[in-house]
């Protein structure tokens, strides 16, 4: 970004609370671009069957496995997010039991993930939007390709605690 989207004048990085912010330079314009992070869902579906996981279609990580999840849409509440995702990517109406975690992944990805725990209550498991496929997988059946590092230890933590007591 170099040019001030409400005025067109230059920005520049000026120290706002401690750190540098792109801010314009023009006086009578007071934006600042505030890089704040994207709110993400994640979330945990139980069937019988065990956990659903989704295999991504598109990149970053195509053909790895990983939690249905997604941007939170504008003024939407994260659990309704979570429901939506997971019905887009999986086929699946779930319903939210509980916020298990929050997390950011940190290494430049500018991202706070709102992690959940949903029970799968109808729907037919089908890969959907952004998915190549759709399956639930007891511990043992996991596939070794999960791809982000705040999935699998979400995951782990799942197998770990099935009560979910305790979150990262």
């Amino acid at each position: 970004m170099k040019s001030c989207p409400q005025c067109a004048k230059s920005l520049k990085l000026i120290d706002i609370g401690g750190k540098d912010r792109l801010a314009c330079i023009e006086s009578k314009c007071d934006f600042v671009h505030w890089d704040n992070p994207k709110p993400v869902t994640a979330t945990l579906v139980t069937t019988d069957g065990g956990l659903v996981l989704v295999k991504r279609k598109f990149e970053p990580f195509v053909g790895d496995w990983c939690l249905p999840g997604g941007f939170i849409e504008a003024a939407e509440h994260p659990a309704q997010s979570a429901v939506r995702e997971v019905l887009e990517e999986t086929g699946l109406d779930v319903e939210v039991l509980k916020l298990v975690g929050a997390s950011a992944p940190g290494r430049g990805i500018n991202v706070v993930i709102l992690f959940y725990l949903a029970k799968a209550i109808g729907g037919e498991m089908i890969a959907g939007d952004d998915a190549s496929d759709v399956g639930a997988f007891d511990h043992h059946q996991l596939p070794k390709n999960i791809c982000f590092e705040l999935h699998r230890q979400m995951i782990a933590s799942y197998f770990k605690d099935r009560q979910f007591t305790a979150s990262i």
